[in-house]
C-alpha cells in the first residue's frame, strides 16, 4: 500500500461528509490551515481517501477516511495505520478501528439527515404534521424565497448577523471558513433568503459537496420566527437542491437537551437520526 497526495489522482465524486470533501480541504488551506487530501492505494487501486488535519502533534480525521468501494478488513486496517492517524472522529462504528490500535474515548453524536424527495409533494409528506402546519403558516405569510450563490464576501449581511448570534449563544467553525469555501468552490455555497415586505426576515447558507449539502449558517429575526420562515426556506432549498442532483442535506447535530426547539425543527422536517461512530484514539505502540 502507498499514500498518494498533492493532489492525488482524481476519483469519482465519492459521497462524503463536508469535512471529508476535497473542497473543504481547499477551504481550510485558504484559511491558513494544514489540511492534506490523501489517498491510500493498494496495487494501484484507491482504497481510501481522507482529509487529514494537524492539531499540534496530532494528525486527525473528522468523519474519515472515506472508503473507496468495499475494501476487505486487512486493507482497512493497513490503510488506517498507513495514514498515521492518532485521532478519528468516526463516521460509524468500525471494527477495523480497534484492530488498527484505536480505542474509543468519547461517545457518538447524532446528526439529522434530510433525504431529498423527487417532488415537493413527496418532500412535504415526509414531514411531521406540526412541521407541515408551520410550513403552511409560512406560505400564508406571503414570503418570497430568494436564492443566490454566495461569492465569499466576508462582509455579507448574513455572516454579520451570524457573528452577532455567536456572541450571544454559541461557538462554531470560524466564519472565514464559509467565505473560503465559497471562494475556492464557486457555486457550491448557496444562500436562501425569506423576504417579507421587501426585507430579509430569515436566511440559510448551505454548502454543497458532490451529491450532498450541509446546513452551515441560519439566521432568523423576530418577524421571521413569527411566520416560521425557516420552514419555507428549508422546503425551497430542498426542492432546488434536488433539481441539481443533491440527494440529502445534513442539518447538523441533534441536541434534545440543550436546544430542543431546534431538534424538533430538524426531525420534524422528516430528517432521520444518524448516529456517528464516536471519537477514537490510537494508543502508543500500535
Amino acid at each position: 500500500m502507498e499514500i498518494v497526495e498533492g493532489p492525488p489522482p482524481p476519483l469519482p465524486d465519492l459521497p462524503c461528509p463536508l469535512v471529508q470533501h476535497p473542497g473543504f480541504a481547499a477551504a481550510l488551506r485558504a484559511c491558513g490551515g494544514t489540511a492534506r487530501l490523501v489517498q491510500v492505494r493498494d496495487a494501484g487501486a484507491a482504497v481510501a481517501q481522507a482529509v487529514l488535519v494537524r492539531r499540534g502533534p496530532v494528525t486527525l480525521a473528522v468523519r474519515g477516511p472515506v472508503w473507496v468501494g468495499t475494501p476487505d478488513a486487512r486493507q482497512r486496517v493497513e490503510a488506517l495505520r498507513l495514514l498515521g492517524l492518532r485521532l478519528i472522529e468516526a463516521e460509524a462504528r468500525d471494527v477495523a478501528l480497534r484492530a488498527a490500535g484505536f480505542r474509543q474515548v468519547a461517545t457518538a453524536a447524532t446528526l439529522a439527515v434530510l433525504d431529498l424527495a423527487p417532488s415537493e409533494a413527496a418532500q412535504i409528506a415526509r414531514a411531521q404534521g406540526k412541521w407541515r402546519n408551520r410550513l403552511m403558516q409560512a406560505w400564508r405569510a406571503g414570503l418570497r424565497i430568494d436564492r443566490a450563490a454566495y461569492d465569499g464576501d466576508p462582509a455579507h449581511w448574513l455572516l454579520a448577523a451570524e457573528a452577532v448570534q455567536r456572541r450571544r449563544r454559541y461557538h462554531a467553525l470560524p466564519l472565514r471558513l464559509a467565505s473560503a469555501y465559497a471562494a475556492t468552490n464557486p457555486g457550491a455555497a448557496q444562500i436562501f433568503t425569506a423576504v417579507q415586505d421587501n426585507r430579509p426576515v430569515a436566511a440559510m447558507l448551505l454548502l454543497c459537496h458532490g451529491t450532498r449539502a450541509t446546513y452551515h449558517i441560519g439566521w432568523s429575526g423576530a418577524q421571521g420566527r413569527a411566520c416560521s420562515a425557516h420552514h419555507a426556506i428549508l422546503m425551497a432549498a430542498a426542492g432546488w437542491l434536488a433539481a441539481q442532483g443533491v440527494t440529502q442535506i445534513e442539518l447538523g447535530t441533534i441536541d434534545t437537551v440543550g436546544n430542543p426547539g431546534l431538534a424538533r425543527f430538524k426531525l420534524g422536517s422528516g430528517a432521520r437520526a444518524q448516529v456517528l461512530g464516536g471519537s477514537w484514539l490510537r494508543l502508543p505502540g500500535f
